[in-house]
C-alpha cells in the first residue's frame, strides 16, 4: 500500500512539473518588424523566441501590451512569466534575469535624400533640428550632446508621425533603427514618398536585446537555461540565419490583419 501511495505521489509531482514547463506566458509590445501583433509570427525577435522555446518543448503564449505595462506585468510574475525583448539597463537588472542575445538594435539618422547630411562626431549634430520618439532612449552620448548644445528637438509618440514631419521638412533628422525605419516607411508611405527618404550609414547606441524573466519567478533560472539551449540549437542549425534573411526580405513587415497560425 505504501508503495502505491508513493508511486501516485511521484506521478502527481512529475505531472505537475511537466505541465508547468510545457508553456510560458510572455508579454511584449509593438515595434515592427521585431515585435508586432500584426506581423508574421508576431515579429522577427518574437519568432526567434517562439522557435527557441519550441526546440526545448515549451509553447509560448503571447500577450501584447503598452510597453510600460508589459514591463510591470513581467516583473510581478503573477500571470506572466517573461517579456520580449529588452536592452540591459541598471534599473531592469535589479528585477530581471537576462537570456543570451536574441537580436540587436542600433540607431541611424534618417533624412531626405535632397538634404545634404554627414556626421562623424556627436558635436556635429548641434546645428540640426531633430525629431525624437517620446520615451525612447538614444544612448548616453547622444543625450549628453543634446543637453550640452541645446539641440532643437520635436517629439512625437509615433515613429510614423516623425517620418511625416521629415517628409514635410519640419525636422531635418530622425534617429531610428534602420530595419525598423525601413519597414515603417514601406508600410506608411507610397513608393514615390519612400524614394525621397534615406539614412546615414553611421550607427550609434548599438545594443543587444534579450528575453527577460522576473527574479520573482520560481523557475526563472531554469527557464532561462532552457531558452538559451533552444537558442543555441536555432543558431547552430542555420535556422537563425534563415530568419535573418527573412527579416531583410521584409517578411516581418506589419500586415493589415493580425497574424493567425494555420490550423
Amino acid at each position: 500500500m505504501k508503495f502505491f501511495v508513493c508511486l501516485i505521489f511521484s506521478y502527481l509531482v512529475f505531472s505537475g512539473n511537466a505541465h508547468a514547463q510545457s508553456q510560458i506566458r510572455i508579454t511584449t509590445g509593438e515595434w515592427e518588424p521585431f515585435l508586432s501583433n500584426y506581423s508574421h509570427e508576431y515579429g522577427f525577435s518574437n519568432h526567434i523566441v517562439t522557435e527557441a522555446f519550441r526546440n526545448v518543448g515549451i509553447e509560448v503564449i503571447w500577450g501584447f501590451f503598452p510597453w510600460k505595462r508589459s514591463y510591470e506585468l513581467a516583473k510581478k510574475s503573477r500571470d506572466w512569466d517573461a517579456s520580449s525583448i529588452w536592452r540591459k539597463t541598471d534599473r531592469s537588472e535589479e528585477h530581471f534575469l537576462y537570456s543570451d542575445k536574441v537580436s540587436s538594435s542600433s540607431y541611424v539618422f534618417f533624412h531626405l535624400k535632397s538634404f545634404q547630411f554627414d556626421w562623424t562626431r556627436f558635436d556635429d549634430l548641434a546645428k540640426y533640428h531633430i525629431g525624437l520618439t517620446s520615451s525612447y532612449q538614444y544612448g548616453q552620448r547622444f543625450e549628453e550632446t543634446r543637453k550640452a548644445f541645446d539641440i532643437k528637438i520635436s517629439s512625437s509618440y509615433k515613429d510614423e508621425a516623425l517620418f511625416k514631419m521629415l517628409l514635410k521638412g519640419r525636422i531635418q533628422l530622425f534617429p531610428n533603427d534602420p530595419r525598423v525605419g525601413a519597414a515603417q516607411i514601406r508600410n506608411v508611405f507610397s513608393p514615390e514618398e519612400a524614394a525621397l527618404l534615406t539614412f546615414h550609414p553611421k550607427r550609434f547606441a548599438v545594443s543587444d536585446l534579450h528575453l527577460v524573466i522576473s527574479k520573482n519567478a520560481k523557475n526563472g533560472h531554469e527557464l532561462i537555461r532552457k531558452f538559451n539551449k533552444g537558442l543555441k540549437i536555432l543558431r547552430e542549425s542555420g535556422r537563425l540565419a534563415e530568419l535573418n534573411r527573412d527579416l531583410e526580405a521584409g517578411k516581418y513587415d506589419k500586415k493589415a490583419t493580425k497574424f493567425k497560425k494555420s490550423p
